[in-house]
């Protein structure tokens, strides 16, 4: 029985509880109405209480689209060494102060200048092993000379009783067959004739090698134009051209020149392009494009014509170069086969002071020696032409090489302020690294970059302004929006796109890398004819309101403009004092839990704080727990 007692006490507890705050919460709901302003208080309704409606009238509507975003410098340049080597010093710190031009680092010189002399050593090489190559060709004199020579001496010291009168002879002989010329003092007509022939042809050879080298330049320029020129053609006809099978058609090639249809096919349109396409670019313009696309490939195709026939002309002359070394090598033996009986007058020197020679005993393993003189290797023009073609390489490598060394400088680009310092003395660098580098932050200000959804980057142009906030200052700075990409950055399946923001000019301090919060204002003004947003209906592109005509709504198309959380700009379809359809009293609202009516937060939710008046709780089934008594029954 003492429970009996206790039940009534706790249900009369709840109820009172539930009375207060209930009471409460009508207090709370008339405090949110006063604190609405002019939003709530300018809600209405229709004469028989069933429409709540609002009257459109002049206010202002601000529409914004906030973001997150980064801060950058706007003018931010991070350097590095354009050479390789090690670096030798560092001249400024983080936070100094720097002008365009002042020197940051420097490296070690010394590398750099031993791959200048190691690039000049090998040019000289590549000069003397020229020089060498065009000296065998005609020091083949010598080589034929000297195998001669050494066979009479051979043959004399096998004679023994002869040699008191023969080894002078053969000494006096000697200078005249050495390296230098064979030719002595009788030099034979025939042999200087094929000399002189080798010498021109071997200079001959060597300037059209350079004709050549020059013309194959000229043809490697004309095709670069060529293809910029026909890029630019295709640039015009867009889409209309088939690159891989491409053929002329009729209108397009009626104005151009026939002589010009050897131009490569892949650069002229499509047979198969449609004549009526809504998108078909200006003909004159086409026309223009591949009337100078078949001119630069004209000239490209003339070029590679003129570098084939310098080309067939060096071959010619090094063929010709061959031909004149061999002349000159039957010439010098034709001219050896005589030299024998001028060259040994055996009665000249009768001394006989020398009976007992003992070369004859020494003489004979001289034999031997005529096999390493015999051994000197004639170039040949091909040898020639690499020899000269290796020069010009080197010649190359020492200019690169002396142009590497102004790049053990390292400047700055731009005035500003040093932001960080990523090497040291001692270090390692590669050429253009981008980790070894020095940061330059310059004056210019700061940028923001954000990202805007597909949704509502169609409302974003240029110009607009923005706030910005940053948690390194409790300012709220101002922006303006400076670009916006073109190019989907999302990572996910809904588009966005990148809208880069310069920050207006500021003492505050800010740091690049940081995070922003921006609002854009994107549409706003003042004084203009708006409506509650909950009011206006958007469906796809339209835009409609329900206008109450006599106690009837109307449905109404609007245009709008500016479109806040709050107040929605119309700039067409109302009139100020119109009165547009917040909701239908009547209309019954589906909840997952209850069904109510009326409008959800002004006061009429039917079962906000309980049940609605009139309701009796049945028992059975889902009612109260058994010995449950109602307050007030006893």
């Amino acid at each position: 029985m003492p429970d009996r007692d206790v039940r009534p006490s706790v249900a009369l507890r709840r109820r009172a509880r539930r009375r207060r705050i209930i009471g409460f919460g009508a207090a709370g709901a008339v405090a949110l109405v006063a604190a609405g302003g002019g939003v709530a208080l300018a809600v209405g309704g229709s004469d028989d209480g069933r429409y709540r409606t609002a009257a459109a009238d002049l206010s202002s509507v601000e529409q914004v689209i906030d973001a997150v975003g980064t801060i950058a410098s706007a003018t931010r340049r991070d350097v590095a060494f354009s050479v390789d080597g090690t670096v030798a010093t560092v001249n400024v710190s983080v936070g100094q102060a720097v002008a365009a031009g002042d020197v940051l680092a420097t490296l070690d010189t010394e590398a750099l200048q031993d791959a200048v002399e190691k690039a000049q050593a090998d040019l000289a090489d590549a000069q003397q092993q020229l020089s060498d190559d065009l000296d065998s060709q005609t020091a083949s004199t010598s080589t034929s000379s000297t195998a001669s020579s050494s066979a009479t001496s051979a043959s004399s010291s096998s004679t023994p009783s002869a040699s008191a009168s023969a080894s002078p002879a053969v000494s006096s002989a000697a200078p005249t067959t050495g390296s230098e010329d064979t030719r002595g003092d009788s030099a034979d007509p025939a042999v200087e004739k094929a000399l002189a022939d080798v010498q021109r042809a071997q200079q001959a050879l060597l300037d059209q090698y350079q004709v050549t080298a020059d013309a194959l330049a000229s043809s490697g320029e004309s095709v670069t134009a060529s293809q910029a020129s026909c890029a630019a053609f295709l640039a015009v006809v867009g889409d209309d051209v088939e690159p891989a099978d491409a053929e002329p058609t009729d209108d397009l090639t009626e104005s151009t020149d026939p002589a010009t249809d050897e131009a490569d096919p892949t650069v002229e349109p499509d047979d198969t392009a449609e004549p009526d396409d809504t998108a078909e670019p200006d003909v004159s313009a086409v026309e223009q494009a591949l009337a100078d696309c078949q001119a630069a490939l004209t000239g490209a195709l003339d070029a590679q014509t003129a570098t084939d026939a310098e080309q067939q002309a060096l071959m010619t002359l090094a063929t010709a170069l061959d031909e004149a070394v061999q002349a000159l090598q039957k010439a010098v033996a034709a001219s050896s086969t005589s030299a024998p009986s001028t060259s040994t007058p055996s009665t000249s020197t009768p001394s006989t002071t020398t009976p007992s020679t003992s070369t004859p005993s020494t003489s004979t393993p001289s034999t031997s020696t005529p096999s390493t003189s015999t051994a000197t290797t004639v170039a040949s023009a091909a040898t020639i032409v690499a020899d000269q073609a290796a020069i010009d390489l080197a010649q190359a490598n020492v200019t690169l090489a002396q142009s590497r060394l102004p790049f053990a400088t390292l400047t700055s680009p731009i005035a500003g302020t040093v932001a960080a310092v990523a090497l040291a003395p001692g270090d390692s660098v590669t050429a253009s690294s981008t980790t070894a580098t020095i940061t330059i932050l310059g004056p210019d200000g700061y940028t923001v970059t954000t990202s805007v959804p597909l949704t509502k980057i169609d409302i974003v142009t240029v110009g607009q302004s923005a706030q910005v906030t940053t948690p390194s200052t409790d300012a709220t700075l101002t922006a303006t929006v400076s670009s916006i990409g073109v190019l989907d950055t999302s990572t996910t399946a809904d588009p966005a796109y990148t809208v880069e923001l310069a920050v207006d000019p500021t003492d505050e301090t800010l740091y690049d890398g940081a995070s922003a919060q921006v609002r854009i204002t994107v549409a706003g003004a003042d004084q203009v004819l708006t409506v509650p947003t909950s009011a206006v209906h958007v469906d796809g592109s339209t835009a409609t309101v329900q206008v109450l005509q006599g106690g009837t709504p109307t449905e109404v198309t609007v245009t709008r403009g500016a479109v806040g959380t709050e107040r929605t700009e119309i700039t067409d379809g109302l009139s100020a004092g119109d009165e547009v359809v917040l909701a239908d009293l009547d209309e019954p609202i589906e909840t997952s839990t209850s069904t109510t009516t009326g409008l959800s937060g002004l006061g009429d939710d039917a079962t906000q704080g309980g049940p609605p008046e009139g309701f009796v709780m049945q028992g059975g089934e889902g009612g109260p727990p058994a010995g449950f008594a109602p307050p007030g029954n006893g």
